[in-house]
C-alpha cells in the first residue's frame, strides 16, 4: 500500500536487499502456524460467559495479554454492535432491549464484577483484520499504543498519527517523531491550529480492514497507558461499515440520519485539509446505515451570527451545532420535559464567566438558564483516593490559587458535585475509585433522586459523550462583535456523539438505501422509546421492564458514575493541578510530589 504522507526513501542501487527480503519472508512464514483469534463475533443470541478469570487476562501496565483481549467477554459482546438497533427481545410484550451505545474502558486494578461489559484498547485494536488505522488524540505514546494491534500485524498495519503539537520543543512532538522513525509503517501530521490557545483536543480512531469494512470510534482517552489503565473512560463504536452501492445526495440529510453523520464527519476531516484529504476520499465511499447517533464537533473556525442566531449558510460547529442538533431532537419528543435536570461531567473547567455557562445552558440545553443544573468535577479528596491517588490528578485541571479563580469557584459551587461512591448499592456505577477523564453532559427527564431511581421513573432525554471539557476553546465563545459582525469563536479540535430515544424507534430504521432516513422518519414522536441510566453492566434489566407489560423499547446508557449525585460540601474545593495537599493518598503520598 502507497504512503502519500511520507516521503519514501530511496534505494540508489535499484535492488532489493536479499537479507530483508529472506527476514521477511520468514517471519511471515512462521507466523502461518500461529493461532488467531478471529474478530468479535456480531451474532444477536446472547451467551453465558465465564468470568472468574477475569484478572489473568489483565496485563500490568495496561498492556495487552497476547493470548485475548485484557477484559472479562460478557453477554454484551454478543450482542450487535451498540450503535445499531438490536437487543433481546421479549415476544409476549414486544419488549426490546438495546444496549448502551456509550461503553466503559475496562479498569485494571478493578475485579472483574466491575468491568462487566467493559472494553479495552486490545478490543479496538487487536483485530488481525486492521489493514490501515488513522488515530486522531492529544497525547502520545507510540510504541505503547503499537502493542495494542496484533502481534502479526503491528509491522505491517499503516498507521497515521493526527495531533496538534506544533512547536518544535513540544516533548510529545519529540517522542512522536522519533517514535516514527522506529516504526518505518508509522507515519504522523499535525493538525493546523491558527489560535496559539487552541489544541487538537479530539479522540477518534478510523480503522479500514482487509475484508473491505471499516469502523469508527470516538473515545475520551489519551494515547497513554495511564488514560487506559485506572482512568474512568468511555468508548462509542459505529459498528462495521460496508461499501455503498450508491452515491450520496448532495443535499444536506436530516439531523440524526446516518447519512447526515457522515456528512458532519466527512467535513470534520476536510477542515484538517491536506492531512485528512486521503481518509475523507476514501471515508467517503462507505455507508454509515448501522448508525444512530449525531456528530457533534469543533474545528478551529468563526461563525457568523445574524441577529444572534448563527448563519444557516455556515457549517456550525461547537454550541451553535449542539444547539442545532437539540432543537430538532426536542421535536422528536412526545412531550416537553416538565422538569429537566441537566449533568455536565467533565475532567477539566477552564476560566469561566457566569454569562457564558448561562449562555451555553440557554442557547444549547433546555431554553433557559434558570434550569437546575450540576457539574460533576472530583475534590481532591476524590483523586487522594483513586485507584492511582494523586498521580491521577495529571490529567484533571481547574485553578484554585487566585482570588479570581476563588471567585469562580463561589460562582460554581451550587452545581458542583463529586466523583466518589454513591450511598446506595443499587446506583452504583462501579467507577467511584477510577478517576474521571471522561466527559458527558445528560438531560434528566428529572433530577434523579433516589426515590425516582426506586421506581424507575428517570429517563434520558439526551446524552453526549465527547472529548469537550466546560471551555471557551472548546465549545466556542459568546458572540463577538456587533451586528453584522458578530460571529463565535472556536479554536480547538474536539469530537463527540450525541444520542436521544427517537433514534432507536422504529421509524429510525436505515432503509435499503443505506440509512438516508426521511425527515418525517426522525422526526415521528418516542413514545415507545426510552433511555435509561443503567449501572454496572450495559443491558437494562429484563425482569424489571417485562414487568410493565406492553410494547416498549428500552435503551441503556452506562453511567460512568453514581447516582443520586453528591454535592460538594461547604469546605471542599474542586482539585487542582497546582495546590499542594499534605493530606496523605491511598498510598501515603502527598502533593505535589516529593522529589
Amino acid at each position: 500500500m502507497s504512503r502519500p504522507y511520507k516521503r519514501q526513501k530511496l534505494n540508489n542501487s535499484g535492488s532489493v536487499d536479499p537479507v530483508d527480503l529472506r527476514n521477511r519472508r520468514e517471519a511471515f512464514l512462521s507466523s502461518l502456524g500461529r493461532d488467531i483469534s478471529p474478530p468479535h463475533s456480531t451474532r444477536q443470541t446472547p451467551e453465558v460467559v465465564n468470568t472468574e478469570n477475569f484478572q489473568d487476562h489483565v496485563a500490568k501496565g495496561g498492556r495487552p495479554s497476547q493470548d485475548g483481549p485484557p477484559r472479562a467477554e460478557t453477554a454484551t459482546d454478543k450482542l450487535s454492535q451498540p450503535s445499531n438497533v438490536d437487543g433481546s427481545s421479549d415476544k409476549d410484550h414486544n419488549l426490546k432491549l438495546i444496549p448502551s451505545p456509550f461503553r466503559l474502558t475496562t479498569i485494571r486494578d478493578l475485579p472483574a464484577s466491575d468491568n462487566i461489559d467493559t472494553v479495552s484498547l486490545y478490543d479496538l485494536l487487536g483485530n488481525p483484520l486492521i489493514k490501515e488505522a488513522w488515530i486522531f488524540n492529544f497525547c502520545f505514546d507510540v510504541d505503547w499504543t503499537m502493542e495494542h494491534f496484533d502481534q502479526d500485524i503491528r509491522h505491517l498495519v499503516q498507521v497515521k498519527i493526527i495531533h496538534g503539537s506544533w512547536r518544535h520543543e513540544d516533548t510529545n512532538r519529540i517522542a512522536i517523531d522519533a517514535a516514527c522513525a522506529r516504526w518505518p509503517n508509522v507515519d504522523a501530521a499535525r493538525a493546523y491550529l491558527p489560535d496559539r490557545f487552541g489544541t487538537h483536543h479530539s479522540k477518534m480512531f478510523v480503522l479500514f480492514c482487509h475484508d473491505d469494512t471499516a469502523e469508527v470510534i470516538i473515545h475520551t482517552a489519551n494515547m497513554l497507558a495511564k488514560d487506559w489503565t485506572n482512568m474512568t473512560q468511555a468508548v462509542w463504536r459505529s459498528g462495521p461499515l460496508h461499501k455503498q452501492r450508491s452515491s450520496d445526495d448532495d443535499a444536506p440529510a436530516p439531523i440524526g440520519s446516518a447519512s447526515r453523520f457522515k456528512q458532519d464527519l466527512l467535513a470534520y476531516l476536510k477542515a484538517y485539509n491536506k492531512p485528512c484529504k486521503d481518509l475523507h476520499n476514501k471515508l467517503s465511499s462507505y455507508s454509515f446505515a448501522p448508525v444512530r447517533a449525531a456528530l457533534v464537533a469543533s474545528v478551529p473556525s468563526k461563525i457568523k451570527m445574524l441577529a444572534g442566531i448563527p448563519n444557516p449558510a455556515d457549517r456550525l460547529w461547537g454550541w451553535p451545532q449542539l444547539s442545532a442538533v437539540l432543537r430538532h431532537a426536542h421535536r422528536s419528543h412526545e412531550k416537553e420535559t416538565s422538569h429537566p435536570h441537566l449533568v455536565a461531567q467533565v475532567s477539566s473547567i477552564a476560566s469561566l464567566n457566569k454569562g457564558w455557562l448561562d449562555n451555553l445552558v440557554e442557547a444549547t440545553w433546555s431554553g433557559s438558564s434558570a434550569t437546575p443544573f450540576s457539574i460533576i468535577y472530583p475534590t481532591a479528596m476524590n483523586v487522594a483516593s483513586s485507584l492511582d491517588g494523586y498521580a491521577a490528578g495529571g490529567s484533571i485541571h481547574t485553578k484554585a490559587q487566585s482570588a479570581a479563580h476563588l471567585k469562580q469557584i463561589a460562582i460554581l459551587r451550587p452545581h458542583l458535585c463529586q466523583w466518589t461512591e454513591g450511598k446506595q448499592s443499587g446506583f452504583r456505577s462501579g467507577r467511584g475509585q477510577a478517576a474521571p477523564h471522561i466527559k458527558t453532559y445528560i438531560q434528566y427527564s428529572s433530577k434523579p433522586t433516589q426515590e425516582k431511581l426506586s421506581q424507575d421513573d428517570v429517563n434520558i432525554d439526551w446524552a453526549l459523550l465527547t472529548s469537550a471539557n466546560l471551555s471557551m476553546q472548546a465549545w466556542g465563545s459568546l458572540p463577538r462583535g456587533a451586528n453584522d459582525d458578530a460571529h463565535v469563536h472556536i479554536q480547538s479540535y474536539e469530537i463527540g456523539v450525541l444520542i436521544w430515544p427517537a433514534l432507536f424507534g422504529a421509524g429510525a430504521d436505515a432503509t435499503s438505501q443505506g440509512g438516508k432516513h426521511t425527515s418525517d422518519q426522525l422526526q415521528s414522536k418516542q413514545s415507545n422509546v426510552r433511555v435509561v441510566p443503567v449501572f454496572g453492566k450495559d443491558l437494562p434489566d429484563e425482569p424489571l421492564y417485562r414487568e410493565h407489560g406492553g410494547s416498549e423499547t428500552v435503551v441503556g446508557l452506562r453511567m460512568p458514575y453514581d447516582l443520586p449525585l453528591t454535592a460538594y460540601s461547604s469546605d471542599e474545593l474542586p482539585w487542582s493541578l497546582h495546590s499542594t495537599y499534605t493530606e496523605p493518598d491511598i498510598f501515603g503520598r502527598t502533593w505535589p510530589p516529593v522529589e
